[in-house]
């Protein structure tokens, strides 16, 4: 029993050390390992300017891809797709059939994508027309202090029927109690369509006395 114990824990260090770095070689060499799976994946389409997406279908597809093991558990735990949809879509509105490729597919992952199930998506899509908004404070300033908005219009993007109809970009609210003028502070615009620029300037100085 004596020489047993002896035998298993001499050197108890050197072995513990070989274990690790037999796992780590195990680890590397399976995350290494070039395997092919298929997955589900949920879709996002990437429209490009000029038009949204307003609905699209299916809402998942399936892929069957090959690559590093290591890829292939990324991809998994992503779970999504994002599909680019072409420039020359209909501008009007309705129903429109993409046809699908590796080409067109995102999966943030290095893997080869060898099938796709369906192999075309529908979206439905709304033309989209810019139009110049003046940017109003979204919130009042202490008396006694002035402002200036920079710039103090943006460009909006929404949908065709809406251009007519009177449309506002706010700026985020703030509070100002410690800001003591002169002041410059950066703004974001609030809008429930696509807005340029993002963000504004805001210039806080105090009123001249007259």
């Amino acid at each position: 029993m004596k020489k047993l114990r002896e035998l298993l824990f001499s050197n108890l260090h050197l072995k513990l050390l070989a274990l690790v770095f037999a796992l780590l070689f195990w680890f590397l060499a399976t995350n290494k390992e070039v395997a092919e799976t298929e997955v589900t994946l949920s879709v996002k389409p990437l429209p490009s300017e000029g038009y949204r997406v307003t609905d699209f279908k299916p809402k998942r597809i399936t892929l069957l891809v090959e690559g590093y093991r290591k890829e292939l558990n990324l991809l998994k735990e992503k779970a999504q797709v994002c599909v680019k949809l072409p420039k020359e879509l209909p501008a009007e509105r309705g129903w429109v059939e993409v046809k699908l490729s590796p080409e067109n597919l995102y999966l943030g992952a290095p893997v080869k994508v060898k099938e796709l199930h369906p192999r075309s998506i529908k979206v439905k899509v709304e033309k989209l027309v810019k139009r110049a908004v003046k940017v109003e404070l979204s919130f009042p300033l202490p008396r006694g202090l002035t402002y200036r908005l920079e710039p103090n219009y943006a460009v909006v993007s929404l949908p065709e029927e809406l251009s007519n109809l009177p449309i506002t970009v706010k700026t985020e609210e703030v509070e100002l109690t410690e800001v003591a003028p002169p002041a410059e502070l950066v703004l974001k615009l609030e809008s429930r369509f696509k807005v340029q620029p993002q963000q504004v300037k805001l210039r806080i100085e105090r009123e001249e006395s007259k």
